[in-house]
């Protein structure tokens, strides 16, 4: 009999119409933040603790005449639990078929899980969604049926998954880490669109995200499109409302952040954020937009106290301002976009060929000047030849090009890789008088040459080969973790395998040009990209052969015929600066430092300088002078001999 009244009691549940409580209303009267979801706030939902959520949830509330909401805010502020408020609220007022994209499998997955833990700690939605393993419902990571509606939890990376179903609900989750044409159908936006058809009179879109790059933002272009509203705080002393712009923090002589009224001049605490945040008031919509997308934007200087405070917004940028200044901004990038909630504009200066001529150092190549610490190597494969860069690391992961190399030989043959050991395995003389070996070595899999290229670095014939092809994701890190391929090699397979790391280029790239530009105007010794002048005319013009297409997000050839091999393999040696067995993009000024000390001592050997897992190689020198000398033609030092002539000296 129970069982009959509870399902009576659900059936008649979802008979009922709407009802008028609003998004925020419902969340305050309802919403349960489980603490299995790792909140350090679980328990009862509060929106006093966010006030700035308020209006947003006024907007996807069912009264609202908004169709969509655009939400730029920070990271880690109140994006999803608005989405989690939003969606619960719905559920169990006005159930209808809902999607929830986001960019990534391992997100889907998370907010499933998310959802999960949600349903479970709301009573009032416990009877209304199918139960996990149910018979007669679904209940899994991307399906959630419940009275009168169905969740579906997508990933944006295909179309078919989009197209499945009409829907009168939509979130768009980080929609600027969403592909921007899926399956060339359009961007997810478009497509969901298209899911809603039906639901003109009472959709309901919401799309949380941080921004990007200018230009290649979807979420900043949103923001502009709507009514672009502005986080406001009040005052403490006069009480006027004003936008918290990051650039008008002082720091006091204790190191704390404080925030000056622009009024009255007031000075205020991370202690005093509550008070100034307590209305959560936003400016009034910009004037000519319809409300039709009601769109916000508010930085981490809203978040509440307790949370990130300013004096740690402050220390974060100080740090990604002291990368920026070696030509690295994607922690700045970072800063921009998760912090203050604001598109990064990236600047790249066109660098032309003749001022990267008369840039180039009198030094020579093959000889590491002092401020070389480390060296490694990037290697293009090509169908008849490989293309070697030998790169010199200083501190702060400056770069000194040390040669560039073409082998000619096909790569299906032992012959060409011969010749690269030798090479590799040559050494660089140090200013110190000490020789440096190659401490890692990155070689291309892409191309007709694979299985070839994870022969080689499967043989360990140098010291730490890496297999890479370059990423296709958005995105993607520097230098992936890796995954175990096999190597298949005159037609045996070798199920031990070889690890092929995917590389970041687009990122990378971003570096190497925003060194050349920012170079310009350094004195050498303070450049953050050095090369000789015995390096060829072809490298220079190579090192340049490419430019950023904001459309396809990534770097694409010019059309001049200049070959790019110069700009990839030091694309790849840069990629090795990130291998587990270096990671010198952590390293501290400590880490420089003790680095830097080691060639200050006469008698010990570098050979162990970078890291404690690479093998030692006391006997390379007395094998090499053993070995019969390469066939080498380099790009480098044509003018004043043949590498062989180097080897010798």
């Amino acid at each position: 009999m129970i069982c009959y009244q509870k399902l009576y009691d659900t059936l008649s549940l979802g008979l009922l119409p709407d009802f008028d409580l609003q998004v925020d209303e419902w969340s305050d009267k309802f919403m349960v933040i489980p603490k299995s979801s790792g909140s350090n706030e679980y328990g009862n939902y509060r929106t006093s603790r966010t006030p700035h959520a308020r209006e947003i949830m006024r907007c996807l509330s069912a009264d609202h005449p908004c169709k969509e909401v655009a939400v730029m805010v920070a990271s880690q502020m109140f994006k999803t639990q608005i989405g989690l408020n939003w969606l619960s609220s719905t559920i169990h007022q006005s159930p209808s078929n809902f999607i929830w994209l986001m960019p990534t499998g391992g997100l889907q997955k998370r907010i499933s899980g998310r959802i999960d833990k949600t349903i479970k700690a709301v009573p009032v939605l416990r009877d209304l969604v199918a139960k996990p393993n149910s018979r007669d419902a679904k209940n899994n990571q991307d399906t959630k049926e419940y009275m009168g509606g169905t969740l579906f939890i997508f990933t944006a990376g295909s179309a078919a998954n989009i197209s499945e179903v009409p829907a009168r609900y939509v979130i768009i989750d980080e929609i600027d880490r969403c592909q921007r044409d899926v399956d060339q159908e359009g961007d997810p936006k478009k497509l969901t669109d298209g899911r809603q058809t039906t639901f003109q009179q009472n959709k309901k879109s919401y799309y949380p995200s941080s921004p990007t790059i200018d230009g290649e933002s979807r979420i900043n272009d949103l923001f502009l499109s709507g009514t672009q509203r502005r986080a406001l705080a009040e005052c403490i002393h006069c009480g006027h409302a004003q936008e918290l712009i990051f650039e008008r923090l002082v720091v006091n002589e204790s190191g704390s952040a404080l925030y000056p009224c622009e009024s009255c001049g007031g000075m205020h605490t991370d202690k005093d954020k509550n008070l100034m945040f307590a209305n959560g008031l936003w400016t009034d919509p910009v004037v000519g937009s319809t409300g039709y997308l009601q769109s916000f934007t508010a930085s981490a200087m809203y978040l509440p106290y307790g949370w990130l405070s300013w004096s740690d917004m402050v220390k974060e940028h100080a740090a990604a301002q002291e990368k920026l200044d070696q030509g690295n901004d994607a922690m700045m990038i970072v800063f921009y976009n998760t912090r203050l909630a604001r598109v990064w504009k990236r600047t790249i200066q066109t660098v032309s060929y003749q001022t990267l001529i008369d840039r180039a150092e009198h030094y020579d190549l093959r000889f590491a000047p002092s401020n070389v610490l480390f060296v490694t190597a990037g290697v293009d494969t090509q169908d008849n030849r490989l293309e070697v860069q030998i790169v010199g690391w200083g501190r702060n992961m400056s770069a000194t090009i040390l040669d560039y190399v073409v082998l000619h030989g096909d790569p299906a043959d032992d012959d060409v890789w011969d010749q690269l050991t030798d090479l590799i395995n040559s050494g660089i003389e140090h200013e110190s008088g000490r020789v440096l070996q190659v401490i890692a070595t990155a070689i291309d899999v892409g191309g007709h040459r694979g299985e070839a290229v994870k022969h080689y670095v499967r043989s360990k014939r140098i010291r730490s080969p890496i297999a890479i092809i370059g990423a296709t994701k958005l995105n993607a890190p520097v230098l992936s973790k890796g995954s175990m391929q096999d190597v298949t090699w005159k037609g045996v397979s070798d199920k031990k395998g070889v690890m092929l790391h995917q590389v970041g280029t687009v990122d990378i790239k971003h570096v190497i040009f925003s060194r050349l530009s920012n170079d310009e105007d350094k004195k050498p010794g303070d450049r953050m990209l050095r090369f000789a002048k015995d390096l060829s005319p072809e490298y220079f013009g190579g090192l340049i052969s490419e430019t950023y297409d904001r459309q396809k997000k990534r770097y694409v050839k010019k059309h001049d015929g200049i070959r790019n091999e110069p700009l990839d393999t030091l694309t790849y040696a840069y990629a090795t600066l990130h291998h587990s067995g270096i990671r010198a993009h952590r390293y501290t000024k400590k880490d420089w430092d003790a680095l830097e000390a080691k060639f200050l001592n006469p008698v010990k050997s570098v050979e162990k300088q970078v890291s404690s897992d690479q093998q030692e190689v006391k006997e390379s020198s007395q094998k090499v002078a053993a070995m019969p000398k390469p066939k080498l033609q380099s790009r480098g030092r044509s003018m004043m001999g043949s590498l062989r002539d180097r080897l010798r000296r």
